[in-house]
């Protein structure tokens, strides 16, 4: 059963930031961890407030005090406990995210930071960053996270390398391959997928966070640490279609993450699992190290021009082609950045429900995108995944996600009591990971 999440008593996990909740990972989130973030944009700003001018302009510079101020006072109204307050700019989403503002507050949920259900305040939060900028016309387009992502794409390059070579090896001859190969990659790929989603830089409040090592290697030891793991009905499910599928990702991180979703992503095409793989990517800076469009692209570009690494080159020119010929699609959708969780999506967003329909999977990168799958709910950890999705069931879903927050579905009676003794802190480091699949029907 989920937890209600109407009341303050009722509601540890999906409600409340409030100070007798401080022993769930929203406290410190909201408390610390955001602020943090706050604070890291803001000394960037300042440092780099020459080289912004040089580059946008000097008004641009000029505006960059105002931002600041903007800034820090959001940062004081978090640590404060002061009202969440509606949006006052053009940038996306602005109407649709003060109506859920209203709603919240008019249905007694609590509209102050430390009262507010901890997984649209922080959604609010990244927004309201961005309610900085857009005010700006010579600031409206910058993200002030890119920095941070690109440096992330850079300390991991040696291990992109390795899994490159890796890469660039099995997908000779790939279409020919053996059903039994074929499966045996995919499940290899999800792997490297699921524990690329520890690169994720909001969890460290921005601090560096990159891959090292050889993934492939690294993936036997990784293996207790998957909870749950429906690799094989997802095979199932994707062999049982034929080559006209479409695959939907909705992503996650940039930089590593990115490469191995992209590396998945190749493989379904070469080996003619699939026609079409659409990415679909956020439409504006989120959560720190989330995918945008120019996130994407730049990836693609640096690694098409990479003379220090011939398969990372290699393997950035292929995806070019796939983009320019079709076969991959990338989808910039704003439903993504709304305060609303997905089984919600059909009533707010009733066209993107419909276009996921189209596909014949969906999947579903990271810990946010799991927190809104399963409603952000305290649910019992043994409770199903099909349930916890309450009713949002656009098409074959598939979850890979390493858990940085306090819920998590699908576990066997006992499992969670057990790891509780081995590591108190599981369900919030990115140490452990789950591969949760259900079908549609």
């Amino acid at each position: 059963m989920a937890t209600s999440h109407k009341g303050l008593t009722d509601v540890p996990l999906h409600g409340k930031l409030s100070a007798q909740y401080k022993t769930t990972f929203a406290y410190p989130t909201i408390k610390d961890r955001c602020p943090v973030i706050l604070c890291k944009i803001i000394d960037h700003l300042y440092r780099e407030r020459i080289n912004i001018g040089n580059k946008y302009g000097s008004e641009a510079q000029e505006k960059i005090k105002g931002i600041i101020e903007q800034l820090s006072k959001l940062r004081y109204e978090m640590q404060t406990n002061k009202a969440i307050t509606e949006l006052d700019d053009t940038g996306p989403g602005t109407e649709i995210w003060n109506q859920y503002l209203s709603d919240n507050a008019s249905s007694g949920a609590g509209i102050t930071w430390y009262e507010a259900t901890w997984m649209w305040a922080e959604c609010y939060m990244y927004r309201r960053i961005l309610s900085s900028f857009v005010q700006s016309v010579e600031l409206k387009d910058f993200d002030f996270f890119v920095h941070q992502k690109e440096e992330g794409f850079h300390e991991s390059v040696e291990s992109m390398s390795h899994l490159g070579v890796w890469l660039e090896k099995e997908l000779e001859n790939a279409s020919q391959h053996s059903k039994t190969q074929m499966e045996s990659n995919f499940k290899t790929l999800i792997r490297i997928s699921l524990w690329g989603n520890k690169c994720d830089l909001s969890i460290s409040a921005g601090s560096k966070q990159s891959a090292s090592g050889n993934i492939v290697e690294q993936l036997e030891h990784l293996e207790p640490n998957i909870l749950t793991d429906s690799s094989h009905r997802a095979w199932k499910c994707l062999e049982a279609g034929d080559s006209n599928q479409i695959i939907d990702i909705i992503m996650d991180n940039a930089g590593f993450e990115l490469f191995t979703d992209l590396c998945l992503a190749d493989y379904l095409c070469s080996a003619k699992l699939v026609k079409k793989v659409r990415f679909r990517l956020k439409n504006q800076p989120w959560f720190v190290s989330d995918t945008n469009l120019h996130d994407f692209e730049w990836c693609i570009n640096s690694l098409s021009n990479n003379q220090a690494h011939p398969e990372l080159k290699s393997l950035g020119s292929r995806w070019k082609n796939y983009v320019s010929v079709g076969d991959w699609e990338i989808l910039v959708d704003p439903f993504w950045t709304y305060p609303h969780v997905y089984s919600e999506m059909e009533g707010c967003d009733p066209q993107l429900y419909a276009a996921l329909a189209q596909a014949n999977m969906l999947i579903f990168k990271g810990d946010l995108n799991y927190r809104k799958l399963v409603g952000d709910i305290n649910w019992e950890t043994t409770a199903s995944f099909k349930t916890a999705l309450q009713g949002f069931l656009p098409s074959n879903i598939l979850s890979l996600r390493t858990l940085k927050a306090d819920v998590v579905v699908g576990l066997s009676e006992g499992q969670a009591e057990n790891l509780s003794t081995m590591d108190k802190q599981w369900m919030v480091t990115g140490n452990w990971g789950v591969i949760q699949f259900t079908e549609s029907q």
